[in-house]
C-alpha cells in the first residue's frame, strides 16, 4: 500500500513540475504589422478590414483588465521624442483601438500606452498618444469587440510635435 501512495505521490509532483515547466504561450503580431509612413505634411491614410486580420491581441489593460476575441489589424508607428500621433477610425463593425510599445508578448497580457472604445457599432474612434522617451516605434491595435464586430474601416494617421515638447519633427 505504501509503495502505491509514494508512486502516486512521485507522480502527482512530476505533474506539478512539468507544468510549471510548461513556457506561456506566444502573441507575436510583428511580422504582420503595416509600417506607418506619412507625407510631408504628416499624414497617412489607410483601408483596411479587420475580418481578414489576425487574433494576436487577446488580453490587455485599457480601462482595467480587457479581452477582446475579434480580429485585429496592426500598425508601427514611429515617434521620435516628443513626436505624437493621432488615429481616426471609421469602422463598420465595432472597433476598439490600442496604443502598446510591443509587438510580442509571452503569455496573452499586451500593456496599454492608450485605449478607445467609445463609440459602438458603425461608429468613429479617436485616439492620441505622444512619445515620451527616446525614439521608438509604437503598435496601433485596431480590434473587433468579437469576430461578429469585425468590418472594413478607414485609419486617417496624423502625426505632430507634441506641444510641450522641443524637439522638431
Amino acid at each position: 500500500m505504501n509503495l502505491v501512495i509514494g508512486i502516486a505521490a512521485a507522480g502527482m509532483c512530476w505533474a506539478a513540475a512539468a507544468a510549471a515547466a510548461i513556457p506561456p504561450p506566444v502573441y507575436d503580431f510583428c511580422t504582420a504589422e503595416i509600417e506607418v509612413v506619412v507625407d510631408e505634411s504628416g499624414h497617412a491614410t489607410f483601408a483596411g478590414d479587420t475580418c481578414d486580420g489576425d487574433n494576436q491581441v487577446l488580453d490587455h489593460l485599457c480601462d482595467g483588465f480587457v479581452t477582446h476575441m475579434g480580429r485585429e489589424d496592426y500598425y508601427a508607428v514611429p515617434l521620435a521624442p516628443g513626436q505624437a500621433f493621432t488615429a481616426v477610425v471609421a469602422h463598420e463593425g465595432d472597433a476598439v483601438l490600442l496604443v502598446t510599445d510591443v509587438c510580442i508578448v509571452y503569455g496573452t497580457m499586451f500593456p496599454c500606452l492608450a485605449g478607445a472604445d467609445a463609440a459602438g457599432p458603425g461608429g468613429v474612434e479617436t485616439i492620441t498618444y505622444a512619445n515620451p522617451g527616446a525614439a521608438a516605434t509604437f503598435h496601433l491595435v485596431i480590434d473587433s469587440h468579437a469576430t461578429a464586430g469585425c468590418g472594413a474601416y478607414t485609419l486617417e494617421l496624423s502625426n505632430y510635435l507634441d506641444p510641450g515638447a522641443d524637439t522638431l519633427l
